[in-house]
């Protein structure tokens, strides 16, 4: 492959990357929920229930037990590593999107921290280690966080879209907040669940914006096809 291939491929391979980790999470969360016994509650049951390994009571730390029982929890697992092993590669992969600047830096590796957390969140289920499944759990504000500066800086990327993206960020970031604040009080008018995935799925919903804007700009920077040699034969004898 000749270099000047080179940025259009890493591009589609970013995107695909992306859009991977992103669908086969959210698949998956929908075919393991439906495996449990007792009704899985999209509102209050946190997504690491899903990867919890033992049935019985759990609580997180300052909340409220709850009944946790996931016979698919190896497949919820295995999708939060899937998912942070394919947000690092695609940020990778596509990190031509953006210039060469000390904020995307720092939003580059607040961006491969938080996919780590998420793998973390796969490696470490929340009845094994509550505190290290927490710290990995951070990946949802670091990735808000990151999603806000890299939404600023995105190259190409037009005003709605970029609006778009700084949206997803702050959503994220009040998710985060509410899903914190929810540890420790039981007044919130909604689940804790509902408070997480507001906090995980902007980031999530920010990869698909931005593999769709890395396709179009592969698409526009691949060279077109070559003239046929008898054709390009032709034009030169008439010269």
């Amino acid at each position: 492959m000749t270099r000047s291939l080179l940025p259009a491929h890493r591009l589609r391979w970013g995107a695909a990357a992306w859009t991977v980790g992103v669908l086969q999470y959210f698949i998956c969360q929908v075919v393991v929920a439906a495996q449990w016994k007792t009704s899985y509650s999209w509102t209050r049951n946190f997504i690491s229930d899903l990867g919890n390994t033992a049935c019985g009571p759990f609580a997180p730390p300052h909340g409220q037990s709850a009944y946790v029982c996931s016979p698919a929890h190896t497949t919820m697992n295995v999708s939060f590593i899937v998912a942070g092993v394919l947000a690092a590669a695609g940020m990778v992969l596509l990190r031509p999107l953006w210039a060469r600047q000390r904020t995307v830096a720092v939003a580059f590796w607040l961006w491969i921290v938080s996919a780590a957390g998420k793998a973390l969140v796969g490696l470490v289920p929340e009845n094994t280690d509550v505190a290290l499944h927490t710290l990995g759990a951070l990946n949802m504000p670091l990735g808000g966080l990151a999603v806000l500066l890299l939404s600023r800086r995105a190259a190409g990327l037009d005003q709605p879209w970029r609006r778009a993206g700084l949206a997803l960020g702050r959503i994220g970031l009040i998710g985060a907040t509410l899903t914190i604040t929810g540890q420790f009080t039981t007044h919130l008018p909604w689940g804790a669940g509902l408070s997480e995935r507001l906090a995980s799925y902007p980031a999530n919903a920010w990869m698909l914006l931005i593999a769709a804007l890395a396709l179009t700009r592969a698409h526009a920077t691949a060279p077109g096809p070559a003239a046929p040699a008898s054709q390009a034969t032709a034009h030169h004898s008439f010269h």
